[in-house]
């Protein structure tokens, strides 16, 4: 096998496995994000669906209740004629209800909106079990005896208007098919190609509700109860077996309903779920293919190129030993086989005498300038693609900081400066409004972090991303903890020792406000509070610990005792500022100094009697004049919010 032929193999080689574990590694990113979107929207679809059944229950209970508060069915005397009249009124004027009935205390229908078993006995079963000492509403999922198909029974006591003693019961009739419009087709695309598997069980695992088959409401226990009755977590629990993926939430109180224990399941095979990786795959292999033919044209031209020199410098040696001393030599390249030849070259130039030397000379000089261009026209194009990057860099970063509209829907008088020192930078800012039970609490941060350029852009998405994930995915509240766990994040992320000395990390400040109380909770390491009370005329400073979250000593125990927690009772227009270091630290003016935090505080407090916007354009302007013949310092983050 000659040179050539082992030459054009190995770039073969190299072109294929290159292609190879390109499309591996795209095809496993593919997957995992694909997964992702799925848990998030099937999650998001759970919650939705719980939030529906819930409303639509206690919505039911409450036309019940409020029926049962007619003075017609708190007569225990009313004639049974009346009775009929009344609840026949009741379903003309609700559509959901297919009848309505009304029950002494001892289970005799005495009325009926479809005149239907009155004067019979209900067995002691269903929602009667239910309606015990302290319960006066009842529901449950059920085949009605006077109905004769699976209804949804809502109930509550009825009592004496004279003396509000028990005089009977109340009982209103949904037919199942009604939760299919709560409920509807959920699908993980618009195609509906993608459709969920929604079924609604009871504690014993009984299915009260199915899109699926609904033919097995009441008759059939959840296949897969005995694998999911374990998931018990708050929220939804997510499940997946070889087969499929499950999304389990279990009832929740929704207001004054307490719920029926029963469970939401929506659940999907994988086959469906992952339906549009084959589609993506494809579309890979198809964008694959050419790039991999014009890598083999190019890989069979390189190699015909690195062979040439070789063949020239075979067939000029084979002239040399016949005698002929003109032959021409490969003499271009600088490795071994342009060595040999420039050997081969100065034995023969040397028979030839000094005009041949001169020849070789100019030669030299025109290969140095054509490297000289080579290398120039390198620089420029490793330049561009050094300016071209760093400017996705910038469009990646700042994707990664929420849009100021999520802080203005809950403050509208506010601002964000956000001024990086290069194209991106160490400063970042983070905010979202966020619900714990009933409550709602909208979270600032300001973060500071070492450096700046790609350094300090690196550690911002750090910090953006483990925010989010420790609030919205470890629901993590309270911000002394947030920092204390961002802390231990970063040393893991960093493969930091616990006991570890090092000032690299981040600067941070972070308030969690109750949008209900207006009460706020603040805790920092590096960035101070500042705020501005609604008639005060100066500025009150909470300043934090020195601390650089990521660099603290000790475990999380040690870190969190020496972060402090302010609470504070905001009021009305009053303001808070959150800032980096970046804007005080600026040097510039007359003298060329720092602005110093002193001046920054003054020019906060002077210009905060001024509308929130005009404050804004007061401390940007201000900068600006103050920084006008001096390059940037470092990233500016400043971030200010009036109370409505």
């Amino acid at each position: 096998m000659n040179i050539y032929a082992k030459l054009t193999i190995l770039c073969l080689f190299l072109v294929l496995f290159t292609a190879g574990v390109l499309s591996f590694f795209a095809d496993q990113k593919v997957e995992q994000t694909l997964k992702e979107e799925i848990i998030t929207s099937m999650t998001q679809q759970s919650k939705g669906i719980s939030s529906d059944i819930g409303r639509f229950m206690f919505s039911r209970l409450s036309d019940i209740k409020m029926a049962s508060k007619n003075p017609y069915f708190r007569n225990a005397n009313a004639d049974p004629e009346q009775l009929t009249l009344r609840l026949q009124e009741l379903e003309n004027l609700n559509d959901l209800y297919y009848s309505f009935s009304y029950f002494d205390i001892n289970r005799i229908r005495v009325a009926d909106s479809k005149r239907i078993s009155i004067g019979k006995q209900h067995p002691n079963n269903l929602f009667w079990t239910k309606l015990g000492p302290g319960q006066n509403e009842a529901v449950d999922v059920s085949k009605s005896e006077s109905v004769g198909r699976v209804v949804m029974h809502f109930a509550s006591k009825v009592t004496s208007f004279i003396n509000e003693t028990e005089v009977g019961v109340l009982v209103g009739r949904i037919p199942v098919d009604e939760l299919y419009k709560i409920v509807g087709e959920y699908s993980l695309s618009a195609d509906s190609s993608r459709n969920l598997d929604i079924h609604l069980i009871d504690n014993e695992g009984t299915i009260l509700y199915s899109n699926v088959d609904p033919s097995n409401i009441l008759n059939t226990k959840y296949s897969q109860y005995d694998l999911i009755s374990s998931l018990n977590e708050p929220g939804v629990n997510y499940l997946e077996t070889q087969d499929a993926l499950y999304f389990i939430s279990r009832e929740t109180n929704y207001m004054s309903f307490t719920g029926n224990e029963w469970t939401l399941i929506l659940s999907i095979p994988k086959e469906r779920a992952y339906a549009p990786l084959l589609q993506i795959r494809r579309q890979i292999l198809w964008a694959v293919l050419p790039v991999i033919l014009v890598a083999v044209i190019l890989s069979l031209i390189a190699a015909n190129l690195f062979v040439k020199p070789i063949v020239k410098l075979s067939n000029a040696a084979e002239e040399l030993s016949k005698g002929n001393l003109d032959v021409e030599l490969p003499v271009g390249s600088r490795d071994e086989i342009g060595k040999l030849a420039k050997q081969m070259a100065s034995t023969s130039q040397s028979l030839i005498g000094q005009i041949e030397e001169q020849r070789q000379t100019n030669k030299q000089l025109i290969d140095q300038k054509t490297q000289i261009e080579m290398q120039k026209n390198q620089l420029v194009s490793v330049s561009s693609q050094i300016r071209d990057s760093i400017s996705y860099a910038e469009r990646i970063q700042r994707s990664t900081l929420p849009p100021t509209s999520t802080l203005t829907s809950i403050f509208p008088e506010s601002f964000v400066i956000y001024k990086p020192k290069d194209i991106i930078g160490g400063d970042f800012y983070w905010f979202e409004r966020v619900r714990r039970g009933n409550n709602e609490f909208m979270i600032i941060a300001c973060g500071d972090c070492t450096g700046h350029g790609v350094p300090g852009a690196i550690m911002s998405i750090m910090g953006s991303n483990q925010l989010t994930n420790i609030i919205y995915y470890q629901n993590y509240l309270d911000p002394t903890k947030i920092i204390t766990r961002l802390d231990k994040v970063i040393k893991f992320e960093l493969q930091r020792e616990t006991d570890e000395v090092n000032r690299d990390g981040m600067e941070l400040g972070i308030c969690v406000i109750d949008l209900d109380t207006l009460k706020m909770e603040y805790s920092g390491a590096g960035i101070p509070l500042r705020l501005m009370k609604h008639g005060d005329e100066k500025l009150t400073i909470i300043k934090s610990p020195r601390q650089m979250v990521g660099g603290i000593e000790g475990d999380e125990q040690e870190v969190h005792a020496q972060l402090v927690k302010e609470e504070i009772q905001l009021n009305v227009k009053d303001r808070i500022f959150l800032s980096s270091d970046g804007y005080q630290d600026q040097f510039g003016g007359e003298y060329d100094k720092k602005f110093m935090s002193k001046n920054f505080n003054k020019l906060i407090e002077d210009s905060s009697s001024k509308p929130i916007a005009e404050q804004q354009k007061i401390l940007e302007k201000t900068f600006a004049e103050w920084s006008k013949n001096t390059s940037q310092t470092d990233d500016v983050c400043v971030l200010g919010f009036e109370v409505k």
